[in-house]
């Protein structure tokens, strides 16, 4: 039995245009779904019913909204919207593009609901499945691993009761670290456990004196990855970026203001990041990642992935500058010590920045070269647990305005009679994150999906220690008889695949996979939400799988940690039916590039399977 759905969002939503007055009420900042893209997958999987597909337009595109939140005008672009929860929603004061309108030279007769589509099933005839059972098995024997080793299964999907037949199997059901592989369990999860309509939130609650930040687990806060996609206006109706330093300002000016109209001396400034365990580093990493952005803490609050993004200046006199942080702390800039040096004449740059494991404490090291621009690529540093950082940056706002703050810390908020909530709410909705991180490979946005799945799940902080046991309950609510089976040697350690001690067999992935892109709710987000094989600019495998058969699609997931080279995903044939495949090659040292070559041809066979039948 399934369980219910857990934060279901009010779809009673609205766009406005600013007519020169201030909302009094707390606005809502929030990512909107990109329902372009599920639309568009539908379209793809059933060409007939619209007569022109908008692949293959990027999943991100989207039409420009008005947004208010009593401070401006926001532009969001494909983001949403000021939510009143206690009126109805009210007509728009301006006609505003939508993603559902049909867009130029697209036939304007869309249903309003797309009719059901047919099953489709991959059956093809024993012979055919028994010849390419024989075709990937001489490729995985012709292909030179060293001492590597492969587990490889491929399911044809909607095939049977339950998890699709299985019909080439290799080694599959051994134990192998699945490395990025590990997203798509803990994405799947994800959906399954929250819900495709699920939205993390951020607020600030006051309560007399005191103020809390209070933290969801919002792996998107402050991530640079969607500022492109965000524009606001001012008071004087000036367009300008949303970014991480206009966040932050907009809860400074909400506590100020709501500050000067209590009266109160002093505040006191708290984050309550405790819907995530403490340790934000994960014991199974690999101790030498720590200070690289792919490997960032995770909290219970996070903010600009984690990461500081730092861009030098050598074009001044003396030692390089390094002033250009962001999100900038001048107090920390202040402790930090400058060894850096200008590079030579004609010489690369050497820049590097040295911090201790447990302290934000910056030491600038190397040489650097170039001129300095803006736009250069920023040097990037992890953060030493974020949720204090952004406890510190907030409270450095609210000095800078004249506000004294007696206390900073961390604490767990519990709702109180007199709490209310200040300042907008930032929201973000799981399929815009569950997409960025498969397509992208993104590690905290993992993490943080399978730690906010246990939380549902268990309540409490969500702890790594209890991925394991989370996992394997919803296996067992989605792979039904054959789970027992199927779970044998499956060991969660993480949900990004960092870490060594993941353990996944190949008929699990497969049979997972089935059962995600059947389900009735987010089957095709899901399945968007991976890279397109051949498809530049599409995550992952955007530069693999050119010329791929003709209208035959692979999307999957890649994988790689040191000797581990993995790839799963689907096959999808023009006609929708769809094969679920797994290749997960470890022990592979030197060979990385022979086992992607293997997993591409593989996939080149199941596509041409599905042509012969």
């Amino acid at each position: 039995m399934r369980r219910a759905r857990a934060g279901r969002a009010d779809r009673g939503t609205w766009a406005m245009l600013n007519n020169g007055t201030t909302l009094g009420r707390p606005g809502a900042i929030r990512l909107e779904s990109p329902r372009r893209r599920r639309l568009d997958a539908r379209t793809r999987r059933f060409p007939g019913v619209i007569k022109k597909s908008m692949h293959p337009k990027p999943h991100r595109s989207g039409n420009l909204v008005p947004v208010v939140i009593g401070l401006g005008v926001f532009i969001l672009m494909g983001m949403a919207i000021f939510q009143r929860p206690d009126q109805e929603a009210p007509p728009p004061l301006a006609a505003v593009a939508t993603p559902e309108s049909p867009e130029p030279g697209m036939a304007s007769e869309v249903p309003a609901v797309l009719p059901a589509p047919l099953p489709t099933k991959p059956n093809a005839p024993p012979e055919a499945e028994a010849e390419l059972n024989r075709k990937i098995r001489r490729l995985v024997r012709g292909t030179e691993l060293g001492k590597g080793k492969v587990s490889l299964s491929v399911r044809a999907c909607d095939d049977g009761d339950g998890p699709g037949r299985e019909i080439v199997a290799i080694d599959s059901t051994l134990a192998f670290k699945p490395a990025s592989n590990m997203k798509v369990i803990s994405t799947g999860a994800a959906l399954h456990e929250l819900g495709a309509d699920f939205q993390f939130e951020t607020r600030v609650v006051a309560d007399g004196d005191t103020y809390v930040l209070v933290g969801d687990g919002d792996p998107a806060l402050g991530d640079p990855y969607f500022f492109d996609l965000l524009r606001y206006r001012d008071k004087d109706g000036e367009q300008r970026s949303l970014d991480e330093e206009k966040l932050l300002d907009f809860w400074a000016d909400a506590i100020v203001a709501d500050h000067r109209k209590a009266g109160d001396d002093s505040i006191r400034l708290f984050v309550d990041d405790s819907i995530f365990e403490s340790e934000g580093w994960h014991d199974g990493w690999n101790p030498d990642d720590r200070l690289r952005g792919f490997a960032a803490e995770v909290g219970g609050i996070n903010f600009h992935r984690n990461t500081w993004h730092f861009r030098p200046n050598a074009s001044g006199k003396g030692r390089p500058q390094w002033n250009d942080m962001k999100p900038k702390s001048q107090p920390l800039l202040s402790r930090s010590t400058n060894k850096s040096s200008k590079a030579g004449k004609g010489k690369d740059s050497t820049a590097w920045i040295q911090r201790s494991p447990e302290a934000n404490d910056f030491t600038f090291r190397g040489a650097v070269a170039g001129k300095y621009r803006p736009t250069n690529t920023p040097l990037e540093l992890t953060m030493h647990d974020p949720p204090m950082v952004v406890a510190e940056l907030l409270a450095d706002r609210l000095r800078q305005r004249g506000v004294k703050v007696e206390e900073v810390g961390r604490s767990a908020f519990h709702p109180l009679d007199n709490a209310t909530t200040i300042g907008p709410r930032i929201k973000s909705p799981i399929d815009r994150l569950v997409e960025h991180c498969n397509e992208d490979s993104q590690n905290l946005y993992a993490e943080s999906l399978l730690k906010r799945t246990i939380h549902a799940r268990n309540g409490g902080s969500a702890r790594w220690a209890d991925a394991d046991e989370t996992i394997e309950e919803i296996a067992r609510e989605r792979l039904g008889p054959m789970a027992d089976e199927l779970l044998a040697n499956v060991e969660i350690d993480d949900g990004s695949g960092l870490s060594h001690g993941n353990r996944l067999n190949a008929s699990f992935v497969t049979a997972w996979l089935d059962s995600m892109q059947a389900d009735p709710e987010f089957g095709e987000l899901f399945v968007e939400s991976l890279s397109e094989g051949g498809l530049p600019g599409d995550g992952t495998l955007g530069k693999r799988f050119k010329g791929f058969p003709d209208g035959y699609r692979v999307e999957g997931k890649s994988g790689y940690i040191f000797g581990v080279s993995a790839l799963s995903g689907y096959v999808t044939a023009p006609d929708g039916r769809r094969w679920s495949f797994s290749i997960l090659c470890n022990g592979v040292g030197g060979h990385v590039r022979n086992a992607m070559g293997m997993q591409e041809r593989i996939a080149r066979e199941i596509a041409n399977h599905g042509k012969s039948t």
